[in-house]
């Protein structure tokens, strides 16, 4: 049997250490950079912003640049777009799988959850993408999608108005709203895997887009492969790695790196040689 590396195993700290670091206050004068996970800046303690509430608001500032004048060259959030692009073209979605806080509880949640959503539904997160973060935000603006995010009623809805009394008065039926959706997100990972991630998540749609480009690959070795299912069963989205790695509903969490017959290989893409890093470019599918 093939004995994986050992820091394959030190993922679950990474994402503890991703949520601290986030989450952590000392840096929150640095809330104009996006930490390239969904974590939300409205949380009293968040170092950073939330890459899909700056796109909402710079879609919402677009509309009223075009409507003064504005050239629409000049409307495009360069430094976001170019963030984002920075680390969908290094790691593709490995920070779904790595640092994401909300994947993480996602998976907390769901260590006993067997079930996984079908094929067809991971395509509404480019809905999601599409409508409720470009366009409503830039015909309404209003950036509904951060209003109505689970990962908002937990770090932004339900400690504010238990630090500030004040805000408790303008609690209403979205606030309550976002809580409902919390709480079926909360169930629904609790019977599926990564359920979110799968079919809600935005962020994870603009990473996907570059997922099978991106500098991290992963190879699948058919020659080594026995079809003992382990991989399958071992991956935190559901999915079956001997088809869908580095497809668009990979995380790149690497767990299916554990192959116990080494049929699997991670790799930076300019490595092309086997040897005794357990990086192979030979793809066998």
């Amino acid at each position: 049997m093939h004995k994986p590396p050992r820091w394959l195993y030190s993922r679950w700290y990474v994402q503890l250490a991703s949520f601290i670091f986030a989450n952590s206050l000392f840096l929150s004068r640095f809330k104009g950079f996006c930490y390239p996970v969904l974590n939300c800046w409205a949380c009293p303690t968040a170092n950073f912003g939330c890459p899909i509430g700056a796109l909402q608001n710079s879609c919402a500032a677009a509309r009223l640049g075009l409507a003064g004048g504005s050239p629409w060259w000049a409307v495009i959030p360069l430094y976001l777009l170019g963030t984002l692009l920075f680390f969908s073209a290094l790691f593709g979605r490995m920070m779904c799988g790595w640092l994401c806080p909300f994947g993480w509880f996602q998976e907390l949640l769901g260590r006993r959850a067997v079930r996984r959503t079908p094929r067809w539904s991971w395509y509404v997160r480019y809905f999601v993408l599409a409508v409720v973060v470009i366009i409503i935000p830039f015909f309404t603006s209003e950036a509904w999608f951060s209003k109505l995010c689970p990962m908002g009623a937990i770090e932004g809805a339900i400690p504010q108005p238990l630090l500030h009394p004040e805000l408790r008065a303008e609690i209403g039926w979205l606030w309550y709203t976002k809580l409902s959706i919390l709480v079926a997100v909360i169930l629904w990972a609790t019977f599926y895997r990564r359920p979110f991630c799968n079919v809600i998540c935005p962020l994870g749609a603009i990473f996907s887009l570059f997922n099978r480009y991106s500098a991290c690959r992963i190879d699948y070795e058919r020659s080594k492969c026995t079809d003992c299912m382990y991989c399958l069963g071992i991956c935190p989205q559901g999915l079956d790695p001997r088809r869908d790695l580095n497809g668009h509903a990979c995380i790149g969490c690497l767990e299916c790196q554990k192959c116990p017959y080494d049929a699997i290989h991670s790799r930076p893409m300019w490595n092309t040689s086997c040897g005794t890093n357990n990086f192979c470019s030979r793809d066998q599918r």
